[in-house]
């Protein structure tokens, strides 16, 4: 008997983890994409700056563009977003796909539609958010690093020889 109450009291426990790890995750997508709308759609920085915890990173990924650095918030906002907006004179928009949450955090996968300087530039990203006390503690932004270098900053890909 006393086995029955312990497995019957086990898995209570593992129903409830499994509701608060989706109540969490749904909470922590509809921060990640305010986050985002705040940024692109409504341009109010200082509601996306409410969502971000004090010790906020940010990181772009990519790997063939050599200004790829950690921005903390005030840097995010004085050096890394200014430059988005110069490169997209015209904004982007990001349609959410698909998104994967729990507790921790969540990845947006998203797809760009947009006119960048040097022409017609579309795309592909996926946002790792990860949250501390109910606000973004980081976000680490994953592209096309070709893309950004070729119709963004005009370099031209060159076969090794």
């Amino acid at each position: 008997m006393r086995i029955i109450l312990v497995l019957s009291m086990f898995l209570l426990v593992a129903c409830n983890m499994e509701v608060d790890v989706q109540i969490n995750g749904e909470k922590n997508e509809e921060l990640a994409q305010s986050w985002m709308d705040h940024l692109l759609i409504s341009g109010d920085l200082d509601a996306a700056s409410e969502l971000m915890h004090e010790d906020f990173t940010f990181m772009w990924m990519g790997i063939v563009y050599p200004g790829s650095e950690i921005h903390g918030k005030e840097s995010f906002f004085d050096n890394y977003w200014p430059v988005v907006g110069e490169l997209l004179p015209n904004g982007i928009v990001l349609t959410t796909i698909d998104a994967i949450s729990d507790n921790d955090g969540v990845a947006l996968i998203q797809v760009g539609d947009a006119e960048g300087i040097n022409g017609e530039y579309d795309n592909k990203y996926v946002w790792i958010f990860k949250m501390k006390d109910g606000l973004i503690h980081s976000v680490r932004e994953y592209n096309s690093d070709l893309l950004v270098a070729t119709r963004l900053f005009k370099n031209e890909l060159k076969p090794i020889d």
